[in-house]
């Protein structure tokens, strides 16, 4: 017999917390200093732990960056799997929660936050796989709003791609813009232009009419 594996739970709620603050303190410094110039030293600084337990959770900086990718997914797909309205409902909500935190910030400052967030370079699979995902999750709640097979028909998946990468331009205009324009306005104007165009096949969904 093979000998059980122990598990501490206590070591293990520390990993996350730690793998969390190094997050939350790299995000915060490649928006504020840009990624060339934020160091290693100076995340596991901020998030008040010592270096070597930054390297033991993250050995590269760019494995860093790819995590920030990577729990951003993670919450929404958290926020996503408990909706309980249909799907583009969901994601317009979403997308509204995200505008207006970044209204509370300050638009100005924020854009050219992304701007240096957008700059840190993960890899372009990584970045595929993130987008990927996005689409994916979307396109399954989709099928499931329009009771169809999402692997039989790639209309869901048309919709999703319409949703994610409409709202990607949509964002990085504004970034580019320095913030002058409404955030909240026009990342909406992507959900409720593609609703509109497919509102008819969303429509007898179990989720639409139990609202």
């Amino acid at each position: 017999m093979f000998p059980m594996k122990i598990r501490y739970p206590k070591r293990e709620q520390r990993k996350e917390q730690s793998s969390t603050a190094l997050i939350g303190a790299a995000i915060d410094l490649f928006a504020n200093r840009g990624y060339e110039e934020t160091t290693l030293e100076s995340v596991a600084d901020k998030a008040g732990l010592h270096v070597q337990t930054l390297y033991r959770h993250f050995p590269t900086k760019s494995d860093l960056s790819q995590a920030i990718s990577h729990e951003g997914l993670m919450k929404f797909e958290e926020y996503y799997r408990a909706r309980e309205c249909d799907a583009l409902t969901a994601w317009r909500d979403w997308i509204k929660l995200r505008a207006r935190a970044v209204k509370k910030r300050g638009a100005a400052e924020y854009s050219q936050e992304i701007i240096n967030l957008w700059s840190y370079p993960t890899t372009h699979t990584s970045k595929l796989k993130i987008s990927y995902r996005y689409e994916e999750v979307l396109a399954e709640g989709i099928a499931e709003d329009m009771n169809i097979d999402v692997n039989r028909d790639p209309l869901p998946l048309l919709i999703a791609c319409m949703l994610w990468g409409g709202n990607l331009h949509a964002v990085q205009d504004w970034a580019n813009s320095g913030g002058k324009t409404d955030l909240e306005k026009v990342t909406l104007r992507v959900v409720d232009t593609v609703r509109d165009q497919f509102q008819h096949l969303l429509s007898g969904s179990k989720r639409h009419q139990s609202r």
